[in-house]
């Protein structure tokens, strides 16, 4: 079975830019963010527990209703941990078949922001941490999805902070809008495939 390495970075350091690098050299990248989207609308046992938990508002017709599960658990620890309980085990099955079906592949990426803050780099053969000074993240996330600063850093809040997730880092790849980032991304690539 191939090398399973985990890509982590804060809230608006650059990880889907640096994942498409990878994905250009052929190595497959597990999304977890997607696929936890999708999974809490296909997954039946883990529809149910969100129902469950959160009563039946939880879905319309058309899918989840990502308005009603976000408003119940932002500022709320108790309610996000109940959905993270519900989340993060159905996504952690789906990536471990997700990755045994990638055969011939020299790795597999798995991609996600919090896999240092749930205790998961265990699950890794190595872990590459992108990094972003935390300035240029805020202006990056709030063009891209709008909201306020606030919103900003209340989410980057619940991260680790940039210094204890390079200090986790057995590769880094700095993304400050300065640094090249193939060169990098293809220096990981080399040491990976070895």
């Amino acid at each position: 079975m191939s090398k399973r390495v985990g890509i982590t970075g804060n809230i608006g350091a650059g990880k889907t830019t640096v994942c498409r690098e990878f994905e250009r050299l052929g190595i497959p990248v597990y999304h977890a963010d997607e696929r936890a989207k999708r999974l809490m609308v296909e997954d039946d046992s883990l529809r149910q527990g969100i129902i469950s938990a959160f009563g039946a508002a939880a879905y319309t017709p058309t899918g989840l209703n990502r308005a009603l599960l976000s408003q119940s658990v932002f500022g709320d620890p108790d309610r996000l941990a109940v959905l993270n309980g519900l989340v993060h085990p159905a996504v952690a099955r789906d990536a471990e078949q997700w990755h045994a079906a990638q055969t011939g592949a020299p790795y597999t990426l798995h991609e996600a922001a919090i896999i240092l803050e749930i205790g998961a780099e265990a699950h890794y053969d190595s872990l590459i941490v992108v990094d972003c000074p935390l300035p240029l993240r805020q202006q990056r996330v709030l063009a891209r999805d709008g909201g306020s600063a606030e919103a900003f850093v209340a989410r980057a809040s619940r991260q680790w902070s940039d210094e204890r997730k390079r200090a986790a880092a057995d590769h880094l790849i700095v993304n400050d809008g300065r640094s090249l980032l193939l060169p990098q991304v293809l220096q990981i690539d080399r040491r990976l495939r070895t």
